[in-house]
């Protein structure tokens, strides 16, 4: 099966539910934002430059520390690069019991793949925030945070799927997984199920824009009561990273995983797109 395909339609297939079942309209999107990206001072460019030092971020409790503290930084009404945050800090608060709980057969492996996704995450922002070069995924998600005619929502989604596309396999060879880690790893992705009605509170409250629809189809499945939706949308998505994990530390199939996971994130990035043209995010 074509990955890139599976997961343009999977978004598709979202995009024909949410609509198509009238549950996301134009009253439900954000309204242009007339400022998105507040003043900088001095100081406050000094101090996303010292939030955002991975020279710190060694251990769980370092990575969650960084994502907070960035979340009370960044996540204003007037600052789309905030939108971010919001989500993955909810994650990493469900992310830190479930390490300590006995949830994983390797919990050094689940601590370090939360340390590296963290990691990946704030060292792009670091060079974004000092004008530096992220990596070209993130330069694309980050450049959005600056346009206030774009839709906080799909200003977020575009940041998630930078982290769940293309950080999400790379920290997983970073941290040299292997195919005994497959049960912790869908163990791991279950903390973003969980955290959703979260994020999609938090996200409504902070930037007005409402995506427990979308959400909703993508990641909890039951938009139509079905939960299979769920695994043709967010558990394919997972399942995908996995399996170009594995590709990436394969020498014979690297280059081929590469150039798949760079085109696979720009489908779902046209995907994105076409939905928020539509009004559903």
């Amino acid at each position: 099966m074509n990955v890139r395909r599976a997961l343009c339609a999977g978004l598709v297939a979202a995009s024909v539910l949410v609509g198509g079942a009238g549950l996301v309209g134009a009253e439900a999107a954000a309204a242009p934002a007339t400022r998105c990206v507040p003043a900088s001072t001095p100081e406050s460019e000094k101090r996303l430059a010292e939030l955002t030092k991975v020279s710190g971020i060694r251990t769980f409790d370092d990575a969650r520390t960084a994502i907070s503290n960035l979340r009370k930084e960044l996540s204003t009404s007037d600052n789309y690069l905030g939108t971010f945050p919001i989500a993955f800090d909810n994650i990493l608060q469900l992310v830190g019991p479930s390490i300590a709980s006995g949830t994983y057969d390797d919990p050094e492996w689940a601590e370090a793949l939360a340390v590296e996704v963290v990691r990946l995450y704030v060292g792009n922002l670091h060079e974004f925030v000092t004008g530096g070069t992220p990596q070209a995924h993130w330069a694309e998600a980050f450049k959005l945070t600056k346009k206030c005619d774009r839709s906080p929502g799909r200003v977020l989604l575009g940041q998630i799927f930078a982290h769940l596309i293309v950080d999400f396999p790379y920290a997983l060879e970073n941290i040299g997984t292997t195919a005994e880690h497959t049960r912790d790893y869908y163990a791991f992705g279950n903390a973003l199920v969980d955290a959703t009605p979260t994020i999609v509170r938090d996200v409504e409250k902070t930037y007005g824009v409402d995506l427990h629809p979308l959400f909703t189809a993508w990641f909890l499945g039951d938009v139509i009561g079905d939960s299979q939706a769920t695994t043709l949308l967010f558990q394919s998505t997972r399942t995908v990273a996995l399996v170009n994990n594995f590709g990436l530390q394969n020498p014979a199939t690297r280059g081929a995983t590469v150039a798949e996971i760079d085109a696979m994130y720009r489908t779902s990035l046209f995907a994105l797109d076409q939905m928020e043209n539509l009004g559903q995010i």
